[in-house]
């Protein structure tokens, strides 16, 4: 037993140890680095198909009030201290006095300082980062499984004492907080103008919200395919009122492209004698519907595009995103001199109107008998819902009391825009 403490406090033995410690501390601190950088839309994270994506994406996934790692790189640090300080002590303990003890802990503590802060944020914000994360994986893998024991003991400590953590809630609770904290000081006189109050605290908000609650679905996208010809694209292009259109071969999912309208009718302008779409589109950016909203739009600044094509799980298009759509989520709702100032009801003659189905039921006209008195639903589009136990679909007609509702724009999530007809009693005792 003598024999074998000997052999483990023997310079050689804690020379190793302190060298695999603070090579192991320095991974740990490029792995939170990263994450951080992540967390903060600096960094796009690597992919799931690699280890190092599959150990960030464990990580991720989980609140972002809690420091990655911050039970394994407590314990290293601790032990690089620890193997340090023993092992300079013990090449300087022949000197007198306590110098050897101030400058073996001085010394261990500058380099646990270095290998575990300064040098990984370094290493983090350089294109090697890739390099770096497959280098530290076999370390940050073995400090996890090392550490199991402390992390489960100190993750019991944290959920007793602060059972909010356990269901990551905690950190979009203190968000809204804080939002809804500057809009009441806004109100109550403070010397913020209220309209900044309202930007903070819907870009405090922003940080809660995915490109899959914002992004235009695929069904209300409006596309080029190269299969329909140069004139009728072109016509597209002029009525839509769009600038950027994405260029397919059938539908999203193969998509060729972005084109920007005016790069087109620039060359026609300049007598090209023909115009081949492909030849002016640029590669279609992806971003994830699952990516945090400051995430993508960090990505689309770095690559300078203004859309997006958003990517589903199965490698699918799901819609697109635009800067404008994210813009619009902090200063609220832009429209341009070319937009359309849509109204709510259109009434088309004395016994049918179009209605949009996000038009609150209070302000249906009077003649379709629809009241205030449905308590569980605000909007038209919501009753046709409720009343039928779904969404209906594109060009389905039902029939609402003494009203004929034709959907004309629906997709999975809501009812756009309906055509109601107040019918006559011969049509009602005509029956459908």
């Amino acid at each position: 037993m003598s024999d074998l403490a000997y052999s483990l406090a023997s310079p050689a033995t804690l020379f190793v140890s302190w060298v695999f410690f603070l090579v192991t501390g320095l991974y740990l601190g490029i792995y939170r680095a990263i994450i951080d950088r992540i967390r903060a839309g600096m960094a796009t994270p690597p992919g799931e198909d690699s280890r190092p994506g599959k150990l960030l994406g464990t990580i991720l996934a989980g609140s972002h009030h809690i420091r990655p790692f911050h039970v394994e790189a407590a314990l290293f640090s601790g032990l690089q201290l620890s193997a340090g300080f023993l092992y300079l002590l013990s090449i300087w303990a022949h000197f007198p006095g306590p110098a050897p003890f101030v400058a073996s802990f001085a010394l261990s503590f500058l380099l646990e300082r270095m290998c575990s802060g300064v040098i990984p944020r370094m290493l983090a914000s350089v294109k090697s980062c890739d390099f770096q994360l497959k280098a530290g994986y076999p370390f940050t893998l073995l400090a996890r499984i090392f550490a199991f024991p402390f992390s489960t003991v100190i993750h019991r400590i944290e959920s007793r004492f602060s059972p909010s953590l356990q269901n990551g809630e905690e950190g979009h609770t203190e968000e809204n907080e804080v939002a809804d904290h500057i809009r009441t000081l806004s109100r109550e006189g403070s010397n913020l103008d209220p309209d900044i109050a309202e930007i903070v605290g819907n870009t405090l908000e922003m940080g809660q919200l995915k490109v899959q609650d914002i992004m235009v679905s695929r069904k209300q996208v409006q596309i080029l395919d190269v299969g329909d010809g140069l004139e009728k694209n072109l016509e597209i292009a002029r009525t839509c009122g769009h600038t950027r259109l994405p260029l397919c071969e059938g539908d999203l999912d193969h998509c060729l492209g972005i084109v920007h309208v005016k790069y087109a009718f620039r060359l026609l302008s300049k007598g090209a004698p023909t115009l081949s779409l492909r030849s002016i589109t640029k590669a279609p950016a992806l971003v994830s519907a699952d990516d945090p909203l400051p995430l993508a739009l960090r990505k689309m600044m770095k690559w300078r595009v203004h859309m997006a094509l958003v990517r589903d799980e199965f490698g699918g298009i799901d819609g697109v995103i635009t800067l404008e759509d994210i813009l619009e989520e902090v200063v609220g709702e832009i429209q341009d001199e070319f937009d359309a100032d849509e109204a709510d009801v259109e009434k088309l003659n004395e016994e049918s109107w179009k209605i949009s189905g996000l038009t609150p039921l209070h302000e249906l006209p009077e003649e379709l008998g629809i009241g205030e008195e449905e308590e569980e639903v605000a909007s038209f589009g919501g009753l046709i819902t409720q009343e039928f136990g779904k969404i209906p679909e594109a060009y389905e007609t039902l029939r609402l009391g003494n009203l004929e509702v034709t959907i004309l724009e629906a997709d999975e999530t809501r009812i756009g825009l309906a055509e109601v007809r107040l019918l006559k009693k011969k049509d009602l005792e005509a029956g459908p």
